[in-house]
């Protein structure tokens, strides 16, 4: 701690070289969002002591309290109607989700054993209803609540009873939101307008301190222990508020911000009148986002059950991947397949080809079988008229010589009969 507040004091005595002109203009208003848990009047008294500390820390600025619900805190971001917001959180968690809000210090509560920088909620009943002892008693009964988006006014007590098995919205007689300020349903658990209720830790004691409750008068349900913490306790704990810088908000501002609010002293003036100690560091708000993810609220009020913008948004990287080895597969196909059109067109030709040529094989043979059968039988015709040449010779010749052989007998006997006379 010694050398945290050596180095901030270090670079709060820089400041002044390092602020830009302007930074330094003067009475530039900053608007600091409160959700006004406890009503907006109790907003305003408690922390505007702390938008003064702000105003005379940073010079030429003027810090002013904006007091907003559980409604109007998110349009107001949206809009920029503020600079910087301080909130509870679950609803930072969703301001962070939803437009990138940063948190730059997390507030410690004040409580007799020292700061604390966490929170809870608790459940409560009147005492003398000897037929709620537990949180099982309250099936059938009407249970009163801040808000359906209030984090300690009643998503902490939601996530209890459904780790219990108990359903609010069905096992209930009557689930009903009163808002702020949560002081009204301790009133009204109280006053017998409700069988039982939850709000933010420590707010029974305030009121008690207040003079406004007996604790006597009522029964915690579901008490847990917490080391240290000094509150009646139905829930585990979780980080406190945050004080968040927005998106539009000069960074430079955002700096001279959170050194003012970390180097606040103890039992500073504005600490004692927003009922806390201190600031410190930011804390790890996962715990915050977990139970978010369970429920099902805020800006995880579809996990589990993605519709397709939310699927292109948490797994654009993995569907782009996977398009695209679908692209290059489908690519692979086509060019696959069109080798395969081309290999079987080719296929196509040489079987029409290998069929023609076996055609006209076929014809050759066919016209060679022809041909041959036409040589043989003329051969063989040609043969025969050879013979009957050859035996028509052969008669004419002998009958030539036949008729040679008379004549020259005939010319003899002539030749005899002539030298006879």
């Amino acid at each position: 701690m010694p050398r945290l507040m050596i180095t901030l004091g270090i670079v709060f005595l820089s400041l002044p070289g390092l602020i830009p002109q302007r930074v330094m203009a003067a009475d530039h208003l900053v608007r600091v969002g409160v959700l006004a848990h406890r009503g907006k009047d109790e907003a305003l008294k408690a922390w505007s002591p702390t938008a003064r500390y702000l105003s005379r820390e940073i010079p030429g600025y003027n810090f002013v309290i904006v007091p907003l619900n559980n409604d109007d805190i998110g349009p107001a971001v949206e809009y920029r109607d503020v600079e910087f917001v301080l909130t509870n959180p679950g609803s930072y968690a969703e301001l962070e989700y939803s437009f990138g809000a940063t948190r730059i210090a997390t507030l410690k509560s004040n409580t007799p054993q020292g700061g604390y920088s966490v929170l809870g909620a608790v459940i409560f009943s009147r005492a003398g209803r000897a037929d709620i002892q537990t949180l099982a008693d309250l099936k059938g009964k009407r249970f009163m609540a801040v808000h359906e988006n209030a984090f300690g006014g009643w998503w902490l007590a939601w996530r209890e009873f459904k780790r219990q098995g108990i359903d609010p919205h069905k096992d209930f007689k009557r689930l009903q939101f009163a808002g702020f300020p949560q002081d009204d349903i301790v009133l009204a658990v109280r006053d017998g307008k409700a069988d039982a209720g939850t709000v933010r830790t420590d707010l029974l004691e305030s009121m008690a301190l207040a003079g406004k409750i007996n604790l006597q008068d009522f029964r915690i349900l579901n008490p847990q222990q917490a080391e240290g913490f000094p509150y009646a306790l139905s829930t585990p704990l979780y980080p406190d508020w945050a004080f968040a810088v927005l998106r539009h908000t000069p960074e430079k501002l955002a700096q001279l911000v959170t050194i003012a609010l970390l180097k606040m002293p103890l039992g500073d003036p504005a600490a004692s009148a927003g009922a806390y100690a201190e600031w410190t560091v930011p804390l790890d708000y996962h715990s915050v986002q977990q139970l978010m993810m369970e429920l099902r609220v805020g800006p995880y009020r579809n996990y589990g059950k993605l519709g397709y913008l939310d699927l292109l948004k948490q797994y654009w990287m993995w569907i782009t991947a996977a398009l695209a080895i679908i692209l290059a597969l489908a690519a692979a196909y086509a060019y696959v397949l069109r080798l395969n059109r081309k290999l079987s067109s080719t296929m196509k030709h040489l079987e029409q080809e290998i069929a023609q040529r076996q055609r006209i094989e076929q014809d050759l043979l066919k016209t060679r079988d022809d041909l041959e059968r036409r040589v043989a039988e003329r051969t063989t015709e040609l043969a025969r008229i050879n013979e009957e040449l050859e035996s028509r010779v052969a008669r004419r010749t002998a009958q030539l010589i036949s008729a040679m052989q008379r004549l020259e007998a005939e010319m003899k006997g002539q030749r005899s009969s002539s030298e006879a006379e």
